[in-house]
């Protein structure tokens, strides 16, 4: 029990291999990663949680934000005696990575990020406004509407769309807003901030959620050790809407992170 909610996790794969860590996005849950937990845990030590008021981690206890899931996930690191892993995050799971990094870039050794925008880019005034305002505005929605609305920018594919609704449904509509609020918190500027780990920056070919497929090749060029790539045939849920290049391009990377 941490802070009011009970933290539920999932580890396994080789043991002594390198650990890696992987965060789902808002309001799902790690079955996000089915496609892609049994292969990377071939050749190494993978870790998976339900987030703060996430899937099985409720109650939510104190409201989510992205910091405090940070705070969640040193505790869980080091309940696990984990002193450093390659973190992988998909959409909100990727905000939490980059806090992680830009608080404790000691625990990264790597990030991979997966249909996110970058938290600490100089957003414009628009964007920050519609951020600002995004959760009142969802709140105005009845919740079944809401959840039918959102499920269409994930992914074309059926089953994706009705695991989405799923998770969306294990939630109440009041912990839906209170998360999404946190996530709209989590962008700050840091015009001289770089990440100095090595990364691998991927989205959906047809990825129209926010401004991530805009700012992806510009924040690519930004970061000094970064490799991006575009997952084809996929929008925002890319890793489960193309499972297999993501599955091949990771393991690539993490084959050289090994070299």
């Amino acid at each position: 029990m941490t802070k009011g909610c009970p933290i539920h996790y999932w580890e396994g794969g080789v043991e002594k291999a390198p650990w890696v860590v992987f965060l789902h996005g808002a309001c799902v849950d790690h079955h996000s990663f089915d496609p892609i937990l049994p292969v990377i845990a071939e050749k190494f030590r993978v870790l998976a949680w339900d987030a703060r008021g996430h899937g099985s981690s409720q109650p939510m206890g104190e409201p989510f934000t992205v910091p405090l899931a940070v705070e969640d996930l040193v505790a869980l690191l080091d309940l696990l005696s984990i002193r450093q892993a390659v973190i992988i995050g998909h959409s909100n799971g990727t905000y939490i990575a980059q806090e992680l990094a830009f608080r404790h870039p000691e625990r990264v050794k790597a990030l991979v990020i997966s249909d996110g925008t970058c938290i600490t880019w100089t957003h414009s005034v628009f964007e920050n406004l519609l951020i600002t305002i995004s959760p009142a505005l969802l709140n105005l929605y009845p919740y079944e509407t809401l959840k039918k609305a959102s499920i269409s920018y994930v992914s074309s594919k059926k089953e994706i769309q009705d695991y989405t609704y799923e998770a969306y449904s294990n939630l109440a509509k009041k912990d839906f807003i209170a998360i999404w609020k946190g996530v709209t918190l989590s962008l700050h500027a840091e015009p001289d901030y770089f990440i100095t780990k090595p990364m691998l920056l991927m989205h959906g070919d047809d990825d129209t959620m926010g401004d991530i497929k805009k700012i992806a090749p510009l924040w690519a060029a930004r970061e000094p050790n970064c490799q991006y790539e575009v997952i084809p045939n996929a929008k925002h849920f890319a890793i489960l809407d193309n499972p297999e290049f993501f599955n091949k391009t990771l393991l690539g990377f993490l084959a050289k992170l090994q070299a």
